[in-house]
């Protein structure tokens, strides 16, 4: 009986710890989203490539510009489980207006798929102002 309790709260430690990092890195991820958008406002040069300001969507793993802004920052994850959103919070992509960069992904706990099929759902948002 001891021997159950203290392997649930073992695995309860590991998956709380696994879902805390698997946050970091969204919010990491979402950081840096916000960052590459930030600087490919209305200004950026042609090499570079402008974004915005219609709002885009849709997963890491699909290999456009906006997924690899994030994709290398998502180590561990499924990069097509990863949902990004990336939206022109003013409607413009202008110098000095915000951009928000939005990354979700789900984790199911350990101790959850030995009794149920239940996952959490995360994200994370970061907004910036575009720079040029």
């Amino acid at each position: 009986m001891i021997l159950s309790v203290m392997l649930m709260l073992i695995l309860g430690t590991l998956d709380l710890g696994i879902a805390t990092y698997q946050f970091n890195t969204l919010s990491q991820a979402a950081r840096q989203g916000a960052r590459q958008a930030a600087v490919h406002g209305s200004l950026a040069n042609a090499t570079n490539g402008v974004w915005g300001p219609a709002t885009v969507t849709g997963n890491a793993g699909d290999g456009s510009v906006y997924a690899s802004a994030v994709s290398g920052m998502l180590v561990g994850f499924n990069l097509s489980n990863v949902t990004y959103e990336i939206q022109w919070i003013d409607g413009s992509n202008l110098a000095g207006k915000r951009v928000q960069y939005s990354v979700t992904s789900t984790y199911t706990p350990i101790i959850a798929s030995y009794f149920s099929n239940s996952t959490i759902s995360q994200s994370a948002v970061s907004t910036m102002p575009i720079a040029h």
